[in-house]
């Protein structure tokens, strides 16, 4: 019950941060100088890395409470933890490498869903 409600907590602060950032005239990617405002873009990239995180580690924890119910709670929690971890950490690799033009972002998915195939499954 606390992994549920710290769980959505934070997922419900994020979103509600984030929207209230999104909403704010004076919360801009760019200065007027035309450089990127940096402690913007870390802040929305922190909240919305927290979101992701928040909402992947409640639904895995879902599919393995319904999928594998004879394992305990703990291990429930302890998996669904490192297997969110791993796939917001992917996606935040992906997202920045797509931000300074390294790697396109459906490229970046696609690297990314054979690499987590190849840790998870093999």
């Amino acid at each position: 019950m606390k992994f549920f409600l710290i769980t959505i907590l934070t997922s419900l602060f994020s979103v509600s941060f984030l929207y209230y950032l999104l909403n704010n005239p004076n919360f801009l990617p760019t200065l007027s100088s035309g450089e990127v405002n940096w402690i913007n873009f870390v802040v929305f990239i922190t909240l919305s890395v927290v979101l992701i995180f928040s909402l992947l580690i409640l639904m895995l924890y879902l599919i393995f409470k319904i999928t594998r119910k004879e394992i305990s709670h703990r291990e429930r929690v302890v998996h669904s933890l490192k297997m969110g971890g791993s796939i917001t950490f992917g996606l935040l690799i992906v997202f920045l490498l797509h931000i300074f033009q390294v790697l396109n972002f459906f490229w970046g998915l696609g690297i990314l869903v054979i690499v987590l195939f190849l840790i998870f499954v093999v």
